[in-house]
């Protein structure tokens, strides 16, 4: 077996958005019966193009794939194909609010992996990150089963990594929450004030005993008029994602 770095020869281009799929069709690549997270590929230059409904927003979306021979040529071809559309080249910083949109998580901002984190109460299980669904306790024997086992009949989980609705419109990225304004109940990773949703939104990590979101507050630091001031406020608990439109999964894709 030989392990190499490839990452010269792919040329990776994210189109996301409700005209992703029409934009794809206009430029030639019948994707109309691709399903998530279904993958096809075309013939294009002096190679071939791969397309996945894949991406790191809650919309309609596709990554594509090609030479790096071909990436000038499939930008042109995306941007002609879009001109009735109106397409836009983003930054990370857009595409961040996407993904707290769609209620993503992200290593390293959200959580830090296990085998990475110095201080013991700073790792997570996957029951702490509402990620036991994708464990199969029935497949045998893995690293770990037994803790984890133990940790969900016993309900020793220490924390719930939850979805937050927040009263105002100032963003509440990396502040802290406390219950009855006193006790300090956790602290938010991502947050933003939603132009999709109009709703001032984050994802934050609570301790389990506070999961159930009563009487929840948090501090934010904001600068009015070159002054930080402080603001208490209150959050609730939500369910994410906080956006899912139904074309994000429908197969065929509506035409936009």
């Amino acid at each position: 077996m030989r392990i190499f770095e490839e990452a010269e020869q792919v040329a990776a281009l994210s189109l996301q958005g409700p005209c992703s799929a029409s934009i794809l069709v206009a430029a030639g690549f019948d994707i109309s019966a691709l399903k998530p997270f279904g993958m096809a590929s075309f013939p294009f230059g002096t190679s071939e193009l791969t397309i996945s409904r894949t991406g790191v927003t809650g919309d309609l979306g596709y990554e594509v794939w090609t030479g790096p021979a071909n990436a000038l040529r499939l930008w042109d071809a995306l941007f002609t194909a879009s001109a009735p559309y109106g397409i836009r080249p983003i930054g990370s910083n857009t595409l961040n609010l996407a993904r707290i949109e769609a209620g993503f998580i992200i290593t390293n901002l959200d959580f830090v992996p296990v085998q990475q984190t110095v201080r013991k109460d700073r790792s997570r299980s996957p029951l702490d990150m509402g990620l036991d669904w994708m464990i199969d306790w029935d497949k045998g024997y893995f690293n770990g089963r037994r803790a984890l086992l133990a940790e969900r009949d016993n309900g020793t989980s220490h924390w719930a990594l939850v979805g937050l609705d927040i009263k105002g419109n100032v963003s509440a990225e990396e502040s802290l929450l406390y219950h009855n304004r006193k006790s300090e109940a956790g602290f938010i990773t991502a947050a933003a004030w939603s132009p999709t949703t109009k709703r001032n939104i984050a994802i934050a990590h609570l301790a389990r005993k506070y999961a159930q979101g009563t009487n929840l507050w948090v501090e934010i630091y904001t600068l009015k008029e070159l002054q930080y001031v402080k603001l208490v406020v209150p959050v609730r608990v939500v369910d994410r994602p906080f956006f899912k439109p139904a074309r994000e999964r429908a197969t065929l894709p509506g035409r936009f």
